[in-house]
């Protein structure tokens, strides 16, 4: 669902689209889907479509070596790697 979303907002209905370095893929092979909120800690937002973000492998292992397990607790560190994307801003302001 969260690559349904990307592809059609971000790649014009054509593309998989990394959000951080826009990196694009017609197939999700070399992408991720990341949580906003944590899997482990936010169990109730665990299906929610709009908790997730696409990202390219790359990108998603250098976001886990930057902000580690900080990042379980902090959505917000998200919002900082990907330079203060507003979808990603406005979804965590709305449920926080």
């Amino acid at each position: 669902m969260v690559f349904e979303r990307n592809k059609g907002r971000v790649g014009l209905s054509k593309w998989y689209v990394c959000v951080k370095c826009n990196k694009k893929r017609k197939t999700t092979r070399v992408l991720h889907a990341h949580h906003i909120f944590s899997w482990n800690k936010f169990e109730s937002k665990r299906y929610d479509s709009k908790n997730g973000v696409v990202l390219c492998i790359k990108c998603h292992n250098g976001f886990h070596r930057k902000y580690k397990y900080e990042a379980l607790d902090k959505p917000d560190l998200l919002v900082e790697y990907l330079n203060g994307d507003k979808a990603v801003k406005t979804y965590i302001k709305e449920n926080k």
